[in-house]
């Protein structure tokens, strides 16, 4: 039976619509394998369609560099940098190499220096006053008194010899009568002493900065301001220990004042 017209004309249009989808399926495998439409020379590649999946590269998986055990020496040029910076030289003639040392270190202000200006006193021979302590009452209500005593003294600067009768602290006869004192006997002071305009300057060892509660601390200082201030024109102490100011006292920091003076506290004359 002969093919109509009409027959072979739809077979042609059949094939045209194969033809048409095979070659779309392989353009969209050309793309994915990184097929450039200008480049002719590529249309196929070389080994065809049997090594497809081997050619379909896997994506990169990008590391961490902090969980690498070399990110430390990866890191090393920073810290050379930074420990090592070179200044930039603005006119571009100098090639030496600087090297700046951050490091700050402590530093005392000029007026908590011990001051290196500053007289002397002399006196004559007489009976100068020293503060020493004596306790009353029991339990709780134990509390210390200042305690004025004499030394007799032959002439010359006071403020060694007081502070020596100071730290040689009360005589046998005293002892035997409950006086006592918050004043080490390894304290020092250094005997160039200065007293300028009413204060005086005095610089002592580190004793006396810690040691004994804030009572102890306090009965020390009082000890100290009451066998100066008021006496031969002086009319308040500034305290340094090995040359540098001291503005607080013991572990717990307590405070003193710009200029130590006496305060209202009951003395005995013994």
């Amino acid at each position: 039976m002969p093919i109509t017209p009409q027959i072979q004309e739809d077979r042609m249009r059949s094939l045209r619509f194969l033809f048409a989808g095979v070659f779309f399926v392989l353009v969209l495998i050309e793309k994915s394998m990184g097929f450039t439409p200008n480049d002719t020379k590529n249309f196929f590649p070389k080994n065809g369609f049997r090594n497809l999946g081997k050619q379909i590269e896997t994506p990169k998986q990008t590391k961490d560099p902090f969980l690498s055990p070399d990110w430390e020496d990866d890191l090393a040029w920073e810290e050379e940098v930074l420990s090592h910076s070179i200044p930039l030289d603005p006119n571009g003639s100098s090639t030496k190499q600087r090297i700046v040392d951050d490091s700050i270190p402590e530093i005392t202000l000029p007026e908590d220096r011990f001051p290196n200006l500053g007289s002397k006193l002399q006196i004559g021979a007489g009976y100068l006053p020293i503060y020493f302590l004596k306790f009353y009452g029991s339990g709780k209500n134990n509390q210390s008194q200042l305690v004025k005593v004499t030394r007799e003294f032959v002439g010359g600067d006071p403020i060694p010899f007081l502070f020596q009768e100071l730290a040689k602290g009360p005589n046998a006869e005293e002892k035997s009568k409950g006086i006592l004192t918050a004043v080490s006997k390894k304290l020092k002071m250094d005997p160039s002493y200065k007293f300028h305009n009413g204060i005086l300057h005095l610089d002592l060892s580190e004793e006396f900065v810690f040691g004994g509660s804030h009572e102890i601390l306090r009965d020390r200082l009082d000890q100290i301001i009451f066998t100066f201030v008021g006496n031969y024109g002086i009319t308040g102490v500034v305290l340094y220990a090995n040359g540098e100011r001291v503005r607080t006292l013991g572990s717990d920091g307590l405070n003193l004042p710009e200029k130590l003076v006496k305060n209202q506290r009951k003395v005995i004359l013994f």
